[in-house]
């Protein structure tokens, strides 16, 4: 994939002049549950003990003294926070109220999870569909829902797509199409009847 930086007019510019980019894509319900497995198996692997151990080095103090912030640094990832009151009642509370506070946890953790994995795609589309810029690269999608068919539905359209585009030859998959948004238009305005204002600016009114 070609590197990239932003260019004042906020649009995605890449460094390289050329590139493609393969973009491994499935249902949503098929990836929910990838997501939710993937925090089980993370839980499996020892996260609790990870987190008790994190927040009794460098969290425990500030909570005493009700300076914790979520919001900023490494306290702000996904995966501490959501567990903030499983980890300062236990050991303090009824033990089937604690199991309560930890299963609380757990299903925000597999919520913000799903939500981010959201947002990056959100991301992704934008940057390279909607709002490309100039010499974007174009972005081939790969359906991996069934794992069972992963060489052919996967491995091997990967495989000559990057070879194709090394050759300079014409990819036998076809690239996603853009869904190019329009223009937005800086002064245009907008009169909202439910709010009985004028809104200046496409973005602004979006």
């Amino acid at each position: 994939m070609a590197k990239s930086s932003i260019a004042s007019s906020n649009r995605w510019i890449p460094r390289w002049q050329t590139g493609c980019t393969p973009m491994i894509s499935e249902r949503w319900p098929v990836l929910d549950e990838r997501l939710d497995t993937r925090v089980d198996d993370m839980l499996a692997a020892g996260l609790l003990e990870e987190l008790r151990d994190f927040h009794r080095r460098y969290n425990q103090e500030k909570v005493a003294e009700s300076c914790q912030d979520y919001q900023h640094g490494i306290f702000q990832s996904i995966g501490f926070k959501e567990f903030h009151e499983f980890l300062v009642t236990e050991g303090k509370c009824p033990a089937e109220q604690s199991e309560q506070l930890l299963n609380k946890g757990i299903e925000a953790l597999k919520l913000v999870t799903r939500r981010y994995a959201r947002k990056q795609n959100k991301w992704v589309k934008n940057r390279f569909l909607k709002r490309p810029g100039p010499n974007a690269p174009l972005v081939y999608g790969l359906e991996v829902s069934d794992l069972s068919q992963w060489e052919e539905k996967v491995l091997e359209p990967a495989i000559q797509i990057v070879d194709s585009f090394l050759q300079g030859w014409p990819s036998p998959v076809e690239p996603i199409k853009m869904e190019l948004e329009p223009e937005e238009n800086k002064r245009r305005s907008h009169e909202c009847e439910v709010c009985n204002k004028i809104i200046i600016g496409d973005r602004e009114w979006k």
